[in-house]
């Protein structure tokens, strides 16, 4: 029994020792698994560290705000920013904003040098998205994304642009838009936004809602108009209607009805101006970029300096109607319709089925459902932007992604038509339209700080509004849009190339540097960011500026209170 209990011992022994071997390797184990967790965590945690940022200046805007000042219309109401960061940056003498131009009635608001300034849009930035693609909502760096880079010719200064060209491609940007040359292929593409992008980078042309109080009883000033059975139901308001069903289509239809300098010198002291009212082109035009200083804010005789607030040329022919159409009867047709190069296109609706198409010139490109059937209200958009038609109903896409078409070869040349490039029309329906809006896509230019027109002018670049003008109502002298030349950008492996939303005064991949700095050698084109360089990606506008409200207390220049959040501006970045 002794010797049975004394071997129990050495037999148990290696039992022991195995059980601790056993306890020594959990404990290994566990501390492993422990610095795994560990590391994963702050993974995960660096992967969705976000960084603060202020923009400093207006290259993306209106997507991006930088410093600037926000001003009511006097004339039409219509809200409008004008940038202000050349009072703080820049070369001296920094002087005061004190005009800027209203792009809704083309009116200039003088007297701004008392309005406050406000600091550019305070927004976050996800600084490791793209070197964790792994990681959930990260990805590499894709086209549209709005990101932080690092300057290539001056490394310690951060940018934040859009990004357009990606690794291998070649870009060209010619007449506004974006062509991509793929790698290893020989054509070139038109490059389409994706919808999420398309909505948020529209820039406004005119919102009826808001009518200048100097052109109410003028009905020769009248942008929406129709001799076709549509009545103005209270003058000063945006609202029409068609009482009685119409045996053919009846269009309400949009020229673009842009007063002159001139014009508003006479209009705003009640006298008819020398020159009546003429449709022009849609162009380019950023009330952002009319700034300027009190010596040369006289538009009538131009001066050098003041070329910003009127010399934006480009035609736009990439549009988006905006329209709430109120239906009163069971049957009939409803129709928005967009004018481009002569060409025009139509989202059509029956009312009793609620079937839609998109047609352009005289050829169906997509039969679809809408939830437009019977008598009722709804917000209807429609776009021709990237030659692809779209439609949305009460914020909703319809038709799925639209109808792409393919117009060839051809450059897009505006015609007479162009001249009144939308219009809403109803056909055996009796039908109201309200809250009328037109607005335009982003029009690229070559190089930041000029015009692409310089091939287009007969003779010499227009001296004054009126000679600009003069070329926008002249549909003989459309042909001549056709000069515009392409512009090309190649670009290497694990390059990008970027480009800011407000295009004619953004300094970005067109417009950088012709020599390297001697840090860089990595044989890099001057428009080309290389991947090392992008540091992260704009995803949230947090604080735009704060809004003051009631009586208003000056406490400084640029600060007033009390304020509120801008609540209507804190938005995903898209």
């Amino acid at each position: 029994m002794g010797r049975a209990a004394a071997a129990a011992p050495r037999t148990a022994a290696p039992r022991a020792e195995a059980a601790a071997e056993t306890k020594k390797g959990d404990g290994l184990r566990e501390l492993v698994e422990a610095l795994v967790v560990a590391g994963v965590a702050a993974l995960l945690v660096r992967g969705f560290e976000a960084q603060a940022f202020v923009i400093p200046t207006g290259s993306m805007a209106p997507t991006l705000m930088g410093r600037h000042k926000e001003v009511a219309c006097p004339q039409c109401g219509f809200l409008f920013a004008v940038n202000a960061s050349e009072e703080v940056e820049g070369p001296p003498p920094r002087r005061p904003i004190f005009s800027g131009v209203c792009v809704n009635c083309r009116h200039q608001a003088r007297n701004l040098n008392d309005a406050p300034s406000f600091k550019g849009d305070r927004i976050l930035v996800s600084m490791f998205p793209y070197d964790l693609p792994g990681l959930p909502g990260a990805s590499p760096p894709e086209r549209f994304d709005v990101v932080v880079f690092r300057y290539p010719e001056e490394p310690e200064t951060s940018y934040i642009k859009r990004l357009v060209g990606l690794p291998g491609e070649t870009i060209r940007v010619h007449q506004g838009d974006l062509y991509v040359k793929p790698p290893d292929s020989d054509e070139f593409r038109l490059q389409r936004k994706p919808m999420e992008h398309l909505r948020s980078m529209q820039i406004d042309v005119y919102d009826d809602e808001h009518q200048p109080r100097a052109l109410r009883g003028r009905d020769e000033w009248r942008r929406w108009s129709s001799d076709s059975g549509w009545k103005v139901v209270e003058p000063g308001r945006s609202l029409y209607e068609l009482a009685a069903p119409a045996a053919d289509w009846a269009d309400l239809r949009y020229r673009h009805l842009v007063p002159e300098p001139e014009q508003w010198e006479a209009l705003l002291v009640d006298r008819t101006p020398a020159r009546g009212p003429r449709p022009t082109l849609v162009t380019d035009f950023y009330s952002y970029n009319t700034n300027l200083p009190a010596e040369s804010t006289d538009l009538i005789q131009s001066r050098y300096g003041n070329q910003n607030a009127w010399l934006q040329p480009h035609w736009v022919g990439d549009l988006t109607l905006a329209a709430d159409l109120d239906v009163k009867s069971d049957s009939g047709e409803i129709r928005l319709e967009l004018v481009k190069a002569g060409v025009r296109h139509f989202a059509t609706i029956d009312v009793a089925t609620g079937k839609g198409r998109f047609i352009r010139g005289d050829e169906t490109l997509a039969e679809f459902d809408t939830p437009v059937r019977g008598p009722g209200s709804r917000r209807l958009e429609f776009g021709n932007v990237d030659d692809r038609l779209t439609l949305l109903v009460d914020g909703r896409p319809v038709g799925g992604e639209g109808a792409e078409y393919d117009r060839g070869d051809a450059v897009p040349t505006p015609t007479a038509a162009d001249l009144s490039p939308a219009a809403i029309g109803a056909k055996g329906a009796t039908v109201s339209a309200s809250g009328l809006v037109l607005k335009r896509d982003i029009y690229y230019t070559q190089t930041p700080g000029y015009t692409d027109y310089g091939p287009v002018w007969d003779d010499r670049e227009p001296r004054r509004p009126s000679e600009l003008f003069d070329f926008l109502s002249d549909p003989s002298r459309f042909p001549n849009i056709a000069r515009v030349r392409a512009e090309e950008f190649e670009l290497g492996y694990d390059r990008f190339l970027m480009m800011g939303d407000n295009s004619p005064r953004s300094k970005d991949s067109r417009g950088w540097d012709s020599s390297d700095r001697s840090w860089d050698f990595l044989d890099r084109q001057t428009w080309e960011v290389p991947r090392s360089l992008i540091t992260g990606k704009a995803f949230f506008v947090y604080w735009p500026h704060g809004v003051p409200f009631g009586p208003s207390f000056r406490i400084s220049h640029d600060f007033r209170v009390p304020f509120r959040p801008y609540v209507e501006r804190m938005r995903r970045i898209r």
